[in-house]
């Protein structure tokens, strides 16, 4: 099996040097870089020190190359690079990448899907498999220690140690991978996803299809040190809108204001617009599970309908309230100096506010939500590229 992974950041070194320590050794990783000079400067070895424990853990045996510096087919493909890197990223390695493959969206990966298969792989039966994740790790790089007889690499801080949680998107040919989560012959407390239900054994007739996805799976469950989970896919789609709601309050706001996530929420001000667009969010976040119930009845029928409306339902997590209290819990937790937002105003880079709140303005627009406080602060940030951080009139 041969892993690639693209974002060579914190969250994609620490992804990367824990699969390096669970896998055997002729199981291949493989970094990933845009540019053939960074591949060829990349280290040999990545280092980690986890909150709590003055040890420091070091990992070796990585391959580093360039988008384009091999013609090989990727098997597994671990994207942790910031949204607006990574379309691009998938676009460039798409010859490289088969039906067969799989690809992990480690990030928050609902606008990007969305874009994924709107501009690069159209058709659904010529589309590789894709898995969503959410995690809560924090990791940021140490810059100011020096490792002495270690050998080069980056020294990685672990700051909170949290979870790793991901759910496979639904089979374009019918497979049904959640089938363990449901199955009516197992009492509802010992359910539990299986890997015979992505494939069973090698006489399986396409499991050169789901070779790859069945793998990958497998060594996810394997870095038990990352706190990964198999979890249903609402579940994890419950995760991703929670956090793209909050990232769409904080991130705008310490950008616009050039403060720390950790001071954003010192003023009423700042509390009315954190208010205003979870009520957005909440609001177009009920209007598209009611359309998804309503197509899924049609397609299953009116005696399903007494289960539907449980489906339809709005989860408390993406009440309002909820909404609020996690910006709120997030602001308050948070390690980081500043957003990854206020530093791409900073350094002059692309944002990601057409992943945050363009994206739920455009939800707003096919779901007929009105999202006035949130579409205003997507102007307000495009704006502020445009004009520089503290500059003199």
């Amino acid at each position: 099996m041969r892993f690639h992974v693209v974002g060579t950041g914190t969250l994609g070194s620490l992804v990367a040097h824990h699969l390096r320590r669970i896998t055997p050794s002729d199981h291949s990783i493989t970094l990933l870089h845009r540019k053939t000079k960074d591949a060829r400067r990349g280290a040999p070895a990545i280092h980690v020190e986890t909150m709590g424990s003055r040890a420091v853990v070091s990992s070796t045996g990585f391959d580093r190359e360039s988008y384009h510096g091999n013609s090989e087919a990727i098997e597994s493909l671990i994207v942790t690079s910031r949204p607006s890197a990574t379309v691009e990223s998938i676009r460039q390695l798409a010859p490289r990448l088969s039906p067969n493959c799989t690809i992990v969206l480690l990030q928050n990966g609902l606008a990007v899907y969305d874009e994924i298969i709107q501009t690069v792989f159209r058709n659904s039966h010529q589309r590789p498999h894709f898995i969503l994740a959410s995690t809560t790790h924090q990791t940021m790089f140490n810059t100011r220690t020096e490792l002495r007889g270690r050998g080069r690499g980056p020294r990685l801080f672990h700051s909170t140690t949290g979870t790793l949680e991901f759910a496979l998107l639904p089979d374009s040919f019918g497979r049904d991978f959640e089938a363990g989560f449901t199955d009516p012959a197992v009492h509802a407390s010992a359910r539990v996803p299986r890997l015979t239900d992505i494939t069973s054994a090698q006489d399986d007739l396409f499991f050169e299809r789901y070779r790859s996805l069945r793998n990958t799976v497998a060594a996810l469950l394997m870095a038990e040190s990352l706190g990964t989970q198999w979890s249903p896919l609402a579940r994890v789609q419950l995760l991703l809108r929670r956090a793209l709601a909050v990232d769409s309050v904080i991130h705008p706001l310490t950008a616009l204001m050039g403060c720390r996530t950790y001071d954003i929420f010192a003023t009423t001000e700042s509390m009315r617009i954190a208010e205003r667009i979870s009520q957005e969010a909440s609001n177009v976040f009920e209007a598209q599970l009611c359309a998804e119930t309503k197509a899924w009845m049609a397609a299953n029928g009116s005696q399903q309908i007494e289960g539907a409306l449980g489906i339809a339902r709005l989860p408390r997590a993406l009440e309002p309230e909820s909404l609020v209290q996690e910006c709120l819990r997030v602001s308050r937790t948070s390690h980081l100096a500043i957003s990854t937002m206020l530093d791409a105003i900073r350094t002059g880079r692309r944002t990601e506010i057409e992943f945050l709140n363009g994206y739920l303005v455009k939800l707003g627009q096919t779901y007929n939500v009105q999202m006035p406080t949130t579409s205003t602060m997507y102007d307000l940030v495009q704006m502020r590229r445009y004009f520089p951080l503290d500059q003199i009139v």
